[in-house]
């Protein structure tokens, strides 16, 4: 009796364990969501390449696992930009980890990238447009209608601050949020809200 009571309360452990994911937190919450599903975007912003090909397929290993691919690009070039528009797609793509765990990205974003060349740093302009799911520890959503402005050097870098400009909007679980505003978030991380179990 004993050794079935003991595997009830097991058992249970395990499954309160794996119980509802982390939500998105608000508005900085949504802005750090964008920044993480942004991160693929810098396979995608390098011209150096000479001469610049970027009609082909372009896939991005995820930093936690998976991957992104960006796939039916048309490309024009000219005033010293590079401007791409794309499908993305996030394949099982671990893109940030917080205390909560790491948050898994799936599904496909409309994409185009502006890149300025001139002067010493890069910096793009980039439109997602779209439905993405945001798993793993998660159980929320990210549809965004969205243009992001962010130095070249600034994607990618995990643990770092990252300034960027958002304009328009992003919704998750928690409602859409407007934006039109520069902000600071931490690359690499997702402000996450675990809801009390009743």
């Amino acid at each position: 009796m004993l050794k079935r009571v003991l595997m009830v309360v097991v058992g249970s452990l395990a499954m309160m364990a794996c119980g509802p994911g982390a939500k998105i937190d608000g508005k900085q919450g949504a802005a750090e969501a964008l920044l993480a599903a942004s991160q693929p975007s810098k396979a995608k912003a390098d011209p150096s390449a000479s001469p610049v090909d970027l009609t082909g397929g372009v896939n991005f290993k995820c930093p936690e696992g998976g991957s992104a691919e960006f796939a039916g690009a048309s490309i024009s070039i000219g005033g010293g930009n590079v401007s791409t528009g794309v499908t993305l797609s996030y394949k099982g793509c671990g893109l940030a980890k917080s205390d909560v765990g790491v948050a898994i990205f799936n599904g496909d974003m409309t994409f185009s990238q502006s890149v300025q060349t001139g002067g010493s740093a890069l910096a793009v302009n980039q439109s997602f447009k779209g439905k993405v799911l945001v798993q793993g520890a998660y159980d929320d959503f990210l549809d965004a209608d969205v243009t992001q402005s962010v130095n070249v050097g600034e994607l990618g870098a995990a643990g770092t601050g990252v300034t960027m400009t958002l304009k328009g909007t992003i919704a998750t679980s928690e409602g859409t949020f407007t934006f039109d505003d520069t902000l600071t978030v931490t690359q690499g991380t997702i402000s996450a809200k675990i809801a009390a179990n009743k």
